[in-house]
C-alpha cells in the first residue's frame, strides 16, 4: 500500500559501507577483480551468446531540498541500483558511487545547484562507461543517512545540521505560555554515558494533564490509557532489545505542548517517534485499530481525527496543509510510512490473535501536529475506539494494555530489523 524503503547502516563514518549480502560481495569482487582473474574464474568454453550482460540503469534526476536543519537529496533511478558511499575529508565531501549506472541521453547538468550552509554544491559525471558518480561538496554536517527505496526506485541522502535544534527551540519556546513551559522544562531522566551511545526510541503517551484526551462510555480518560500502554511498551523494549534506549515524553500527568514532545525526540536524536493514542467516534459501535504517519489529510475523517489531536480547528489545517507540501516527498515521511504500515501489520495480528473481533482500519497520513515537527521516522497509533464500550472495556485492563504494547513491539522490532536508520 505504501512505499517501501530500506535504509543501511553507515558502518565506518568514513569508510566504505559493508553491504551484507553475499551477492552484492560477488558483485564488488567482480568490479575489481583484474581481468585475468575473472577470465580465470568463468567455464574454459563460454557461447557468446550465454555471456551475461549487466543490466544498465539510468540517472535520471537530482532533486535537493532544504528544511530546517536538514538536506534532503533525491536520486531518481530507473531500477534498483545499490549506491556505495564513501565520506571523505580535506575537502569534506559525500561522494556516492552508482554501478552498472548511466546518465539519462539528455543529461546537461553536471553541477546541480545548491547551497543552503550543509551543501556547497553536487556534482554528477559519468565516472566510468558503467558508473556515475555524485560527489556532495559539504560545509557543516554532523551526520547523514541513506535510504534506498523502490516503487519508484530512488536514493534518499539525508544531511542533519551541524547546529544542535537548541536553538529553534528557544524561539519556539517563547510562544508557548509559562505553564507549558514549565511542563516542557521539567527534569528529564538522567542518562548515563553509556547509554547515550546507544540509539534511542522516543514513546509519547498523548494528552495528559488538563486535556484528558477523548473520554469512553463510562468515563475512561485517553491520557491514562495512553500513558500505561507506553509504559508497558517500554519494559518490553528494555527487556527484548537492551541495545536500544527508551524514553517517554511523559512520565506523569502532566500536559506538553505538541511541539515540545517531538522537540524533545530531537533533542535527544531519536531514531524513532511512537505517538500512542485512542480512537474516539460519535458512532458508538466504531472499533479497530488503525496507524497514522505525517502526510496530507486524504479523507475528511482523516481531517477531523487530526483536528482533534491537534487541537485546533479543520480551517487551521490548511496552514499545515501548506508546509507539508514542501514535505511531503521528503525520506522521512517515506520511512514513517513503512513504519506504520509494519506497526499496523504486526498489532492487528497480534491483537486478532488473542481477542475476537479486533477489525484492522489500516494505515493513512493526516497533518498531525506532533509527528509534522520531529526529524525522524514517526507515527501515532490508535489502539482502540475508546468511545466503543466494548473497547473501552478491555482498555480498562493491563492484560489488554500490555498485548497491545506486544504487538506495536512487533512492528518497531520488524521496522529496525528491515530499515535501519543510520542515526550514529
Amino acid at each position: 500500500m505504501h512505499t517501501e524503503g530500506r535504509t543501511h547502516r553507515r558502518v565506518n563514518r568514513r569508510g566504505w559501507w559493508v553491504v551484507p549480502t553475499l551477492a552484492m560481495v560477488l558483485v564488488l569482487c567482480g568490479c575489481t577483480a583484474s581481468k585475468t582473474t575473472r577470465q580465470a574464474a568463468s567455464p574454459a568454453v563460454v557461447p557468446s551468446s550465454a555471456t551475461a550482460v549487466p543490466t544498465l540503469y539510468t540517472l535520471e534526476a537530482v532533486r535537493p531540498s532544504s528544511i530546517r536543519n536538514t538536506t534532503h537529496v533525491v536520486l531518481t533511478v530507473s531500477g534498483p541500483v545499490r549506491p556505495l558511499v564513501q565520506h571523505l575529508s580535506k575537502p569534506d565531501r559525500l561522494v556516492i558511487d552508482l554501478p552498472e549506472t548511466h546518465l539519462a541521453p539528455k543529461w546537461k547538468q553536471r553541477n546541480v545547484p545548491i547551497s543552503d550552509g550543509r551543501v556547497r554544491t553536487i556534482q554528477v559525471i559519468q565516472s566510468q562507461p558503467n558508473r556515475v558518480r555524485v560527489t556532495l561538496a559539504l560545509q557543516a554536517i554532523r551526520d547523514y543517512r541513506i535510504a534506498v527505496q523502490s516503487a519508484p526506485h530512488r536514493i534518499t541522502v539525508e544531511l542533519l545540521g551541524s547546529t544542535m535544534m537548541a536553538h529553534t527551540s528557544s524561539r519556539t519556546a517563547q510562544k508557548d505560555t509559562p505553564r507549558e513551559r514549565s511542563a516542557e522544562l521539567s527534569p528529564r531522566p538522567a542518562m548515563s554515558s553509556r547509554a547515550r551511545l546507544a540509539p534511542i526510541i522516543f514513546i509519547d503517551p498523548g494528552h495528559g494533564g488538563h486535556d484528558p484526551g477523548a473520554i469512553g462510555p463510562t468515563g475512561l480518560e485517553e491520557k491514562r490509557v495512553a500513558l500505561q500502554v507506553a509504559k508497558e511498551l517500554r519494559q518490553f523494549i528494555q527487556q527484548e532489545m537492551p541495545q536500544y534506549q527508551v524514553l517517554l515524553t511523559r512520565e506523569q500527568d502532566v500536559f506538553i505542548p505538541l511541539s515540545g514532545r517531538a522537540r524533545m525526540a530531537n533533542d535527544q536524536q531519536a531514531q524513532v517517534f511512537i505517538s500512542i493514542h485512542a480512537n474516539s467516534s460519535p458512532h458508538r459501535e466504531a472499533s479497530g485499530i488503525e496507524t497514522w504517519y505525517l502526510s496530507f489529510a486524504a479523507s475528511a475523517r482523516a481531517r477531523k481525527i487530526a483536528a482533534r489531536e491537534n487541537m485546533m480547528s479543520e480551517k487551521q489545517l490548511s496552514t499545515l496543509d501548506l508546509i507539508l507540501h514542501n514535505m511531503h516527498e521528503t525520506d522521512r515521511i517515506n520511512q514513517s510510512a513503512v513504519l506504520a504500515q509494519s506497526t499496523q501489520n504486526a498489532l492487528v495480528e497480534h491483537m486478532a490473535g488473542q481477542y475476537p473481533g479486533v477489525i484492522p482500519r489500516g494505515v493513512e497520513g493526516a497533518p498531525f501536529a506532533v509527528l509534522h515537527r520531529t526529524m525522524m521516522p514517526s507515527v501515532l497509533v490508535e489502539v482502540a475506539f475508546i468511545s466503543n464500550p466494548h473497547e473501552e472495556a478491555r482498555l480498562r485492563t493491563p492484560q489488554y494494555q500490555r498485548a497491545l504494547a506486544q504487538g506495536i513491539l512487533r512492528g518497531l522490532r520488524q521496522f529496525l530489523q528491515t530499515a535501519v536508520v543510520a542515526m550514529h
